[in-house]
């Protein structure tokens, strides 16, 4: 198989998901306000907060897991020392450059991530990999057949990840100590551990793909839809007790819906379409340009008077439109393109005599 258009599709869904976590910002962080002149502190409705928890529970998780399955693609393909060059500039000069954009744009030069935290995490992720490599046991390891009862210690390890970092993180609030980093300068061990977990299991899936055939049939998927909506209404119910209880109630909900997901996609998504590529394509850029025409245009729809609701609606809308915009006036045909796809896929090229 050259391509894996159901994979492809999930990390532009997870990417393109960014629209839906940061269009109501100003109501789940509405000190936000205050840098536009608003000292109005409006508190975020109740459909906000489940809609937060339901995608944040599993977005990232499913991010690194398809992240871990294509790093061993490319080095499959082409070897780690190209691997580790080709993630470089498009994950880690790419962070640096739109990290640099954004604190020119907000006045402070303090190194902030804001909403590209990920890819921080990400390049970490890419040099432990490459560096683990080097041994032939942990190859042994990626390459052995998961079997049933490999397949469920590896699921209760995952689940355990999420009190585990907790514990790392001295405490266990999650979703205080799970959120993401601020800075270059700041690491949280349990939430390294976390998200690296979700990458090492997708690094083991590309030498198992008969597991995306089992999870796409429909007596799994059935299986799994219920074991994940009664997982999080489980977690929504615990959620106002964040004990070693309800950490566990997050890993198994996390878990559910991640595999969920990759089920869904399997059965659905066959082959790639226009529409399929051209997302697929837009993903990255949009994810890295969205945030600020989102808050500038959520900020004023909030001065103008609208709902909660109609806010998060419109931004989504706006956001991705301006994005695509500016995706094709700014990067497409220019240099910026060799970062977000790479030299060979972009359309601005030196031609050599």
């Amino acid at each position: 198989m050259d391509r894996f258009h159901n994979l492809d599709f999930l990390r532009a869904f997870a990417m393109l998901l960014g629209l839906a976590v940061h269009a109501p910002l100003i109501f789940y962080e509405p000190t936000i306000l205050r840098e536009f002149g608003i000292n109005e502190m409006p508190e975020a409705e109740e459909w906000i907060w489940i809609l937060l928890i339901f995608i944040t529970n599993w977005r990232m998780p499913l991010f690194f897991l398809l992240s871990g399955f294509f790093s061993v693609l490319i080095i499959q393909k082409r070897g780690v020392t190209k691997f580790l060059l080709d993630r470089t500039v498009r994950i880690g000069v790419t962070c640096l450059i739109f990290c640099l954009i954004y604190d020119y744009v907000d006045g402070r030069l303090d190194f902030t991530l804001g909403h590209l935290w990920f890819l921080f995490y990400l390049i970490i992720f890419v040099f432990v990999f490459s560096f683990i490599q080097k041994f032939q046991f942990v190859k042994k390891i990626l390459q052995q057949t998961i079997t049933s009862y490999k397949f469920l210690v590896l699921a209760i390890l995952l689940i355990i990840t999420v009190p585990l970092a907790s514990v790392l993180n001295s405490g266990w609030n999650t979703y205080l100590l799970l959120t993401p980093p601020e800075t270059f300068f700041e690491l949280k061990l349990g939430n390294l551990v976390y998200y690296f977990s979700y990458f090492l299991m997708g690094s083991l899936l590309y030498s198992n793909q008969n597991l995306f055939t089992k999870l796409g049939q429909n007596k799994t998927l059935l299986s799994l839809t219920i074991l994940s909506i009664v997982a999080f209404l489980f977690q929504l119910i615990e959620s106002a007790n964040p004990t070693a209880i309800h950490t566990l109630l997050i890993g198994i909900n996390t878990l559910c819906w991640v595999f969920l997901f990759l089920g869904i996609a399997t059965k659905l998504i066959k082959s790639r379409n226009m529409l399929l590529g051209w997302l697929v394509e837009l993903s990255y850029p949009i994810y890295l340009l969205h945030l600020l025409p989102i808050l500038i245009f959520s900020v004023e729809l909030h001065k103008a008077g609208y709902s909660q609701i109609n806010i998060f609606i419109l931004s989504i809308i706006f956001g991705f439109g301006v994005s695509v915009s500016l995706y094709y006036l700014l990067i497409k045909f220019t240099p910026l393109n060799w970062l977000i796809n790479g030299y060979k896929k972009s359309f601005f090229k030196f031609k050599f005599g």
